[in-house]
């Protein structure tokens, strides 16, 4: 016989939809907790990442091509110094510049967690009892 422990059998008395992971994503009122069906959480955190990573490499790539548009520009104008100095300045500019991408990314705050608590510890906002609709 298989012996069952207290866990399982408390599990197995709820839905798989009564169990959630919370997202915590940060914005400029603090932060703001979601819930995803349990075992989403890092799926979802990792493509946040991965469209992050993309994003980032677009706007170095935009940002080095208007630097060696204007260099070029500068030479075929005769004022190679200025144009050097005006690509070094918006490479430099566009390498640094970061973006508002603090909130962009959520962070998993909790896993496999009942939608009821996860809905009083976060104070999130439960508008359907499946958790699968918005």
């Amino acid at each position: 016989m298989r012996s069952v422990t207290a866990r399982s059998m408390v599990e197995d008395e709820f839905d798989d939809r009564d169990w959630v992971d919370v997202l915590r994503y940060e914005t400029a009122s603090g932060p703001s907790y979601r819930s995803v069906p349990a075992g989403e959480g890092n799926r979802i955190v990792a493509a946040h990442e991965n469209e992050l990573r993309k994003r980032i490499r677009v706007r170095r790539l935009g940002m080095t091509g208007i630097a060696i548009a204007v260099g070029v520009g500068g030479v075929l104008v005769e004022r190679a110094v200025v144009g050097a100095l005006v690509v070094a300045i918006l490479v430099g500019a566009g390498w640094l510049a970061g973006g508002d991408h603090e909130g962009f990314v959520p962070t998993v705050v909790d896993e496999r967690i009942r939608l009821e608590r996860a809905a009083s510890t976060y104070d999130i906002d439960v508008h359907s009892d499946d958790p699968y609709q918005e």
